[in-house]
């Protein structure tokens, strides 16, 4: 209105990164900074899906032990999902470990013998387990 031009309004829009790395390149310090994005997913998944949103202790160290080990567990989790058809399992890739558990790991089962040797029974209709555990449905 008055002439005078607003530094902050237009067609641009300003970020700014504080950093006190002056090694790097400015391209490099943003694409740095922009890997975060992936880490946020990452916390999202810990705090969603392995209790990391309540801690259960009031202690540092034993919150600790609490972090390091489900971080272990997501570990392993993400490392099944990868070497499993988890299609077959009505799991997606990004499935999370709640319908993991519910669709994989909650399905009642019973080990029974039956020809002189131990047999696993698994009650589900999904043939997918036959394959893993080799076994006939009962």
């Amino acid at each position: 209105m008055d002439g005078v031009q607003d530094l902050w309004e237009g067609e641009y829009t300003y970020r700014c990164i504080l950093t006190n790395d002056y090694e790097s390149s400015v391209r490099e310090i943003v694409e740095f900074y922009n890997l975060r994005g992936g880490k946020e997913r990452i916390f999202d998944d810990m705090n969603n899906g392995f209790g990391w949103d309540r801690l259960p202790k009031s202690f540092m160290a034993e919150n600790t032990v609490f972090l390091l080990l489900t971080a272990l567990i997501r570990n392993f989790y993400k490392a099944i999902i990868q070497r499993l058809d988890v299609k077959r399992f009505g799991l997606n890739a990004t499935s999370r470990i709640k319908a993991f558990v519910f669709r994989f790991i909650s399905v009642p089962a019973k080990w029974i013998r039956t020809s002189r040797r131990y047999v696993l029974n698994i009650y589900t209709c999904n043939n997918a387990y036959a394959d893993i555990f080799q076994t006939d449905f009962g």
